[in-house]
């Protein structure tokens, strides 16, 4: 009895799922609400971290809400859209919603399920379903996809993460104080090595960095600089922030210079408005203090980079006085690794200055940026593109695992199409496709993205909202299946972002580790001028011979050295007995110092 007792238990058991094994998807939290207040939870307003649970329903008017589906997928709700929670997924009842994740969608008796990939799904007037695959593929089938046995990752851990870089260059400048040739009065070639680390970054838009570089041209002189900066990304108009604080030091032929350096930056659509500043922290006769205001302005595009010339006023603070003049530079990328700059400027200390700088970057890890969602595991990329032979090598539904960095798939013989039969119910939508469902969800149309469709939904259903963990991925999709984006794509999508956010401030170091020129500091005549010299005037030669050898007024006559007049000058260099003669002005004399005395 007892042992039938106990396997009842045991059967029962393991019919019932544990909490783990649960189905999940049974709530959505409100992480941000876009272009006003109207976002609801049954009717109700609805505030940010407010959240919905099973039965209940989410809807918008003129705003847009961001949504997170129990730390597993993300959600961007247009406006004018209605969404019902269910057990195993959701039912848009109303408007748009695009998904990133694996957040199943019900239409009629259909599931929508996705591991890792993201598409937008679009209400029609005429109760029909338009859904459109940006990244990763989807499928439509009589039931949800059955788990892959690996617990589902937090999807707010998946977002890209930038590496670190090693930069190698070579920088150079010249100045014509003093009147003399551009590099004879003042100029220095360095060599220059950089180390750039991430210390935090906070879902893929917010940074925490530190920028060291040390410098030598090999002939003694030498330089190093650090920074710690803090960039961010605002979605509202994506637009990229940084400050930074900073110690530069550098040696020269007289004193090892230091100085504490601040700036700020705010970049929008490429264009750059900065600033940035030193302050001597040293006791040099020569430091300088600086601020320098930025434009730049972008020329021309080369894709994801532009060239940028830059315009900068700046002034200086040295020797007890301002001294204000102006930089115009020109900084052209040349790929993601090389980048070349010049600049040439004017002001009345340092005169014309120009230089230039060169650098090549890269990441000891293989690649600049660290995305977990297009890391491949297996034989098979989960990108169409990338499909051995044209082909997908897939007949089940792909498995886009968000955990562990994988994507899973069975291989297969299935020719690429738009859309592949995975079952005799279920086919498969592939990125850059989309397909119109009826209201039961069965399949009634397919077609192919053209571009300008594929940029219509990024604008429609992004811009304005956070980037998600598969922005990369999707600018990397738009890129192999039409081209590079469009400046504006790319900046909601976050490729500007992303470069930004790697990228040094543009200070210049070498360049901006000036000193006042020798021939502007103030020379020994000012100490002479604080000193009191006596002298007499005394014949250099004369036919009495002595003691008749020094000048007396009034009367020019030579006397003896007690009888000398003496005469005072504030420095050895004024004394003079210019018109001073002896012998009735045919001798004659020269200063002969007595005493110097400290005023």
């Amino acid at each position: 009895m007892i042992r039938r007792l106990f396997a009842a238990l045991l059967l029962t058991s393991s019919l019932i799922p544990s909490a783990a094994e649960a189905t999940p998807f049974q709530s959505a939290r409100i992480r941000r609400i876009v272009d006003g207040k109207e976002v609801f939870i049954n009717r109700q307003p609805a505030q940010v971290n407010q959240q919905a649970n099973q039965g209940q329903e989410v809807s918008t008017g003129l705003s847009r809400a961001e949504l997170l589906f129990d730390r597993r997928a993300l959600g961007f709700l247009g406006n004018n859209s209605l969404i019902r929670l269910g057990e195993s997924c959701f039912r848009l009842q109303q408007g748009q919603v695009l998904i990133n994740g694996p957040q199943n969608s019900c239409m009629g008796s259909k599931v929508l399920g996705v591991r890792g990939t993201t598409y937008v799904l679009t209400t029609t007037p005429n109760n029909e379903y338009q859904l459109s695959v940006l990244a990763g593929e989807a499928m439509v089938s009589d039931e949800a996809l059955p788990d892959n046995g690996d617990e589902e990752p937090d999807i707010l851990s998946l977002y890209p993460r930038l590496n670190p870089v090693i930069g190698f260059g070579s920088s150079a400048w010249g100045s014509n104080a003093g009147g003399k040739s551009i590099g004879e009065a003042a100029g220095l070639i360095l060599g220059d090595v950089s180390f750039f680390l991430p210390l935090k970054q906070a879902e893929g838009s917010r940074l925490t960095y530190s920028y060291s570089t040390a410098s030598t041209n090999f002939d003694g002189f030498w330089g190093a600089s650090t920074e710690l900066g803090y960039k961010w990304f605002d979605p509202n108009n994506r637009s990229i922030s940084s400050l930074l604080v900073g110690y530069d030091g550098w040696d020269s032929q007289t004193c090892f210079h230091s100085q504490l350096a601040v700036g700020g930056q705010w970049d929008k659509g490429r264009w750059q408005f900065g600033m940035n500043g030193g302050i001597p922290l040293d006791g040099c006769a020569n430091n300088l203090g600086y601020a320098i205001g930025r434009v730049g302005i972008p020329i021309i595009d080369l894709g994801e980079q532009s060239v940028t010339l830059s315009l900068s006023p700046y002034v200086l603070h040295g020797i007890g006085n301002n001294y204000g003049g102006g930089r115009l530079g020109v900084e052209v990328p040349i790929g993601q690794h090389l980048s070349v700059s010049a600049y040439g400027q004017y002001d009345d200390l340092l005169n014309s200055v120009v230089g230039g700088q060169i650098s090549y970057r890269f990441a000891p890890a293989g690649s600049f940026i660290n995305d977990p969602n297009m890391a491949p595991k297996g034989a098979v990329s989960p990108l169409p593109w990338q499909a051995k032979g044209g082909q997908f090598q897939t007949a089940q539904p792909v498995q886009l695992a968000l955990g562990k960095t994988t994507h899973q798939k069975v291989q297969s013989d299935v020719p690429s199409g738009l859309i592949s039969q995975a079952s005799d119910n279920a086919v498969t939508i592939k990125a850059g496709n989309e397909a119109l469902f009826s209201a039961d969800g069965v399949l009634l149309s397919q077609s192919r993205m053209s571009q300008t469709r594929y940029s219509q939904l990024i604008q429609q259903t992004m811009a304005g909202q956070n980037l998600l963990p598969e922005s990369n991925l999707i600018s990397q999709t738009y890129t192999n299946l039409y081209g590079i984006p469009s400046p504006q794509i790319l900046g909601i999508l976050g490729s500007d972002w992303r470069i930004a956010a790697r990228t040094p401030f543009q200070r210049l170091r070498g360049s901006d580790n000036l000193v006042v020129p020798d021939d502007k500091l103030p020379h020994d005549e000012v100490k002479e001028e604080k000193e009191e010299v006596i002298y007499v005037c005394k014949a250099s030669k004369t036919d009495y011979g002595p003691p008749y050898l020094y000048y007396e007024q009034p009367d020019a006559r030579p006397v003896t050295f007690a009888e000398a007049t003496r005469f005072t000058a504030s420095s050895k260099k004024r004394a003079s007995c210019e018109g001073k003669t002896v012998d009735f002005g045919e001798n004659e004399t020269s200063p002969e110092i007595l005493e110097v005395k400290k005023v």
